[in-house]
């Protein structure tokens, strides 16, 4: 039996995770991804030879699930969908300079997506 997404999960992932969080990070600038391989980098290093190989796979395995997730917003919410991440992240941006408006930014894109991220 196949597992219903509810639209309200699906506009929290797309828009608030992908989006918001992304640009939040950028903000701060801080990568999370240069940071969790630093971290295992430093302390696995020296255990196995093979953990080299896996800090090349690594990246190539999270850049192309970043590239699922962005045709996932096109095939769920299509153009209006990939606009509304757009404006997420646009908040995760601004929100050191203007918290309020981000916020009201997230808060409507994220209200829109509700409607726009459904099952067709």
């Amino acid at each position: 039996m196949k597992k219903k997404t509810s639209k309200k999960s699906l506009a929290y992932v797309f828009v608030i995770s992908f989006g918001f969080l992304n640009g939040l990070w950028l903000a701060i600038g801080i990568n999370p991804q240069d940071e969790v391989f630093n971290f295992l980098k430093y302390y696995l290093d020296n255990l196995h030879p093979w953990i080299h190989t896996a800090f090349v796979v690594l990246p190539i395995f999270f850049t192309v699930t970043t590239i699922i997730t962005l045709l996932s917003i096109y095939h769920k919410g299509g153009i209006l969908g990939g606009m509304l991440v757009l404006l997420a992240f646009a908040a995760g941006i601004s929100i050191l300079k203007s918290p309020v408006l981000a916020l009201a930014i997230l808060a409507i894109s994220y209200i829109i997506g509700l409607f726009v991220f459904r099952k067709r």
